[in-house]
């Protein structure tokens, strides 16, 4: 059975069958344009900037019957009101930073067992590895690569802690895209 992690909690928990999920390859590009009187269409400045992706995953429920399924819909209903990561069982190496804005009623789950629930999610995909990337080790004169598998440049935290007790420096941190 396919599913998805949400906030650190896989579907299967919740007696959830994933059908479909809307994965759309592109986000809605953001638009810049202005009209300008006496003149004719408008003036597109661009800006390279992306929306929020929704992603409608659709699922029914495998449950034994209505009061267990009353339990779970109220357990849903605060899993899905945080802000987590997204990721899906059959796209493994990439998440989304998502919210749920809509209304999934009790409703939906108890007497359809079957509901579609809207992630808003921010318009690319991040490489899980990328995300937790650590490197343990790292001494003077230090060159390290940071590989990003993503398709859009996109802008990154490097945090460095030094554990012992010399300075270390001339570290070298090279940031490369693979994918491109």
């Amino acid at each position: 059975m396919i599913g998805f992690f949400f906030d650190n909690k896989h579907s299967r928990e919740f007696w959830m069958a994933m059908e479909y999920a809307d994965r759309s390859i592109l986000p809605e590009r953001r638009r810049n344009d202005y009209v300008i009187a006496g003149r004719d269409g408008t003036v597109d400045f661009g800006n390279d900037t992306y929306g929020t992706k929704p992603i409608p995953v659709t699922f029914t429920f495998i449950s034994k019957n209505v009061i267990d399924l009353q339990k779970e819909a109220r357990k849903i209903a605060s899993w899905l009101s945080g802000e987590g990561l997204l990721w899906f069982d059959d796209e493994p190496d990439v998440a989304y930073t998502a919210k749920v804005y809509e209304t999934v009623t009790a409703e939906q789950i108890i007497r359809t067992k079957r509901v579609t629930v809207v992630f808003e999610c921010q318009p690319f995909a991040k490489s899980i590895h990328f995300l937790q990337s650590v490197h343990n080790g790292v001494s003077s004169g230090h060159i390290m690569d940071i590989f990003s598998h993503g398709t859009v440049p996109t802008p990154v935290i490097i945090i460095i802690t030094n554990t012992g007790s010399t300075n270390i420096n001339n570290i070298v941190i090279r940031r490369r895209a693979l994918n491109r």
